[in-house]
């Protein structure tokens, strides 16, 4: 069983070998962090769930990233000025194909887009291989505002405690009216905790289905 795994992961490497992984703090076109980084050396290293609110240690940053650039996704946290208002989740399981839901509502337009990769969450990202777009009703939108809103989702700590190994990484970004905030959490629906920001995370991709 260990024998097949192990050729399932190479087999998966080779296949994304032509993706780029070369994900650096310079800003490139395909090395820009989706994430503001922050100072690791005032920080413990023993675990990637500490540091500031909104702001990733260096390899959390650089392995999200490298995983929403090959969904195609925009970076939110550099837009506060532009007055867009924009909700995204984001999965990334070890074991499972990486997939964003992004809400995006333009002057009373609301449309959500859905990306998913052929790669593992917890390994390469490899190759797009949906996506799909689709207006959503107003009242939807509302929905959703009012559940941030309901479980004071603006004052929740970006980083957890909890330490999962091979878990499902879930990361709900939110960019309304010039505020930007995001939370990120290992396998939520796994342990007691969280409910409400689970709650969010599962309307947000029922209303994409």
């Amino acid at each position: 069983m260990k024998k097949c795994l192990s050729l399932i992961i190479l087999i998966l490497i080779i296949s994304c070998a032509s993706v780029s992984t070369d994900y650096r703090d310079d800003k490139t076109e395909k090395g820009e962090l989706y994430f503001p980084s922050f100072d690791e050396t005032k920080y413990p290293r023993d675990t990637i769930n500490t540091g500031p609110n909104d702001s990733l240690r260096s390899f959390t940053n650089k392995w999200y990233s490298k995983h929403l650039h090959t969904l195609n996704e925009p970076i939110l946290f550099n837009k506060i000025n532009e007055k867009e208002n924009i909700i995204r989740f984001t999965h990334l399981g070890t074991w499972s194909n990486p997939y964003s839901y992004r809400l995006e509502n333009i002057d009373g337009k609301i449309t959500l887009t859905y990306n998913r990769t052929n790669g593992l969450g917890g390994y390469e990202a490899c190759r797009k291989i949906k996506n799909k777009s689709k207006e959503i009703n107003s009242e939807k939108w509302t929905q959703i505002l009012d559940k941030i809103n309901n479980i004071n989702f603006w004052n929740i700590s970006t980083h957890d405690s909890q330490m999962i190994l091979d878990g499902e990484e879930w990361i709900l970004e939110a960019l309304i009216d010039g505020k930007y905030h995001f939370v990120t959490r290992t396998s939520p629906d796994s342990y007691d905790g969280d409910k409400g920001f689970i709650e969010l995370c599962q309307l947000i991709e029922k209303s994409g289905k």
